[in-house]
């Protein structure tokens, strides 16, 4: 299972040009495919144990695959300094989100590994283009766009992460259809992919990129209720910006009253039928 992610990383950054960067993520990841070959080994011989060693052992296996995530999260900041700790914010508020419009614990275990996996494409990327102080050109662009389709290869060979490869292809689709890589609209793109698109939106809004200014907090919060209907799906917004109220101050909550008010009427009224 996710072994085969972790080779398929390893295999990515092998085929690319040498690089102090790569042996030391490869290293990295083979020596975990060796810690989970030994826990899959270990799951086998006790397979038959009794139900209080079961459940020890779905502990032991829960906190395997945390240390994992955590060595994969330290391969993927080393890959691209820019964003570092970027994947663990947004799993954090995607899972905020998911529950706030109720998906079962099935759909949000799927949605935490796509917000978590959603950029390990990047290995792929050449480092140039990831730290660029400037805007990219149209061919540096393209090759950025490359890393979604990158993520969703690598995942795709995972049964277990398979759902969660659909969600990390569709979030760079649009609510109005003008996204990519498909332009699919509305609830054509699944839910988890409109949740995780506002999230991945607000969180590099807020933080420190090469090529532009830091958004404020507040300035990131209007933008995204600002495009309700176009880029999001304004359900999706609606309860972003009841989180955003959650952890305000006054004037932000403010800020975020008028910015709804503006919206057509009804644009924002949850509607649990169109969740998909």
């Amino acid at each position: 299972g996710v072994v085969t992610t972790v080779a398929s990383m390893a295999v990515l950054l092998m085929g690319q040009e040498p690089s102090a960067f790569n042996y030391l993520a490869t290293f990295v990841l083979l020596g975990s495919m060796g810690t989970l070959a030994f826990v899959s080994a270990s799951r086998a011989l006790n397979f038959g144990a009794r139900y209080e060693e079961s459940i020890l052992y779905v502990e032991e296996m829960e906190r395997s695959y945390r240390s994992l995530r955590q060595v994969v999260t330290t391969a993927m900041d080393l890959r691209d300094r820019v964003t570092g700790g970027h994947s663990d914010r947004v799993v954090e508020l995607s899972l905020e989100l998911g529950r706030g419009l109720g998906l079962p614990e099935e759909r949000l275990y799927h949605l935490e590994w796509a917000a978590f996996l959603h950029d390990i494409g990047k290995v792929r990327v050449d480092e140039g283009i990831l730290t660029k102080p400037g805007p990219l050109d149209a061919g540096e662009w393209g090759a950025m766009q490359q890393h979604q389709f990158y993520s969703y290869s690598i995942l795709m060979q995972v049964e277990a992460l398979r759902e969660a490869a659909e969600i990390v292809y569709c979030h760079h689709e649009r609510y109005d259809g003008m996204g990519y890589p498909r332009s699919l609209r509305g609830t054509d793109i699944p839910l988890e992919a409109r949740i995780f698109s506002v999230v991945d939106a607000y969180d590099a809004m807020v933080s420190p990129r090469p090529y532009r200014h830091t958004l404020t907090y507040e300035d990131a919060v209007r933008e995204i209720i600002n495009h309700a209907g176009s880029q999001f799906d304004p359900q999706v917004v609606a309860v972003f910006a009841r989180w955003a109220v959650k952890v305000s101050d006054a004037s932000t909550r403010d800020m975020v009253e008028e910015e709804l008010q503006r919206l057509p009427a009804g644009l924002l009224q949850l509607d649990r039928a169109h969740w998909g």
